[in-house]
């Protein structure tokens, strides 16, 4: 799937929602499904039923977050990505399939693009504080992509 931004986002000061919050989520989301694809390969159930459950609560974490006043257009993109990632976490936990593994991570993938792309700062504003890049990395919740 593609998306494609419209540039009609609601500016940053005007959500309720937090979009760093969003940001972060969708980051720890990727690390989940990052988790998942790794024990597709390795063969380890538990590690994988583990990592499809984080990814399970992560995403209605991030669904949560979108019932905030955004455009319906990105909600939509999301339930979108929300779906096709929850019908392949079922094929990665029945099959150990690692192309619906795959196909969950560019999902995800896809719609933090979106959102980056959207609100071109807000990656620059997880980064602002002076920390060391190491400590930035773990700040904004991505580990594995």
């Amino acid at each position: 799937m593609h998306w494609q931004a419209d540039n009609t986002a609601p500016s940053i000061h005007s959500l309720d929602t937090s979009l760093g919050e969003v940001l972060m989520l969708v980051n720890q989301t990727i690390n989940a499904l990052g988790e998942a694809k790794e024990a597709v390969t390795t063969l380890e159930i538990e590690k994988r039923f583990n990592a499809t459950v984080k990814a399970t609560a992560l995403l209605d974490a991030i669904e949560e977050e979108m019932k905030a006043d955004i455009s319906e257009g990105i909600r939509n993109a999301f339930m979108q990505t929300y779906l096709g990632i929850i019908a392949n976490m079922v094929r990665i936990n029945v099959k150990n399939d690692l192309e619906a593994a795959r196909e969950c991570l560019s999902l995800i993938m896809n719609f933090r693009q979106i959102w980056t792309t959207l609100h071109p700062t807000l990656e620059e504003e997880c980064f602002a504080w002076p920390l060391s890049a190491t400590e930035n990395h773990k700040r904004s919740g991505l580990h594995l992509a």
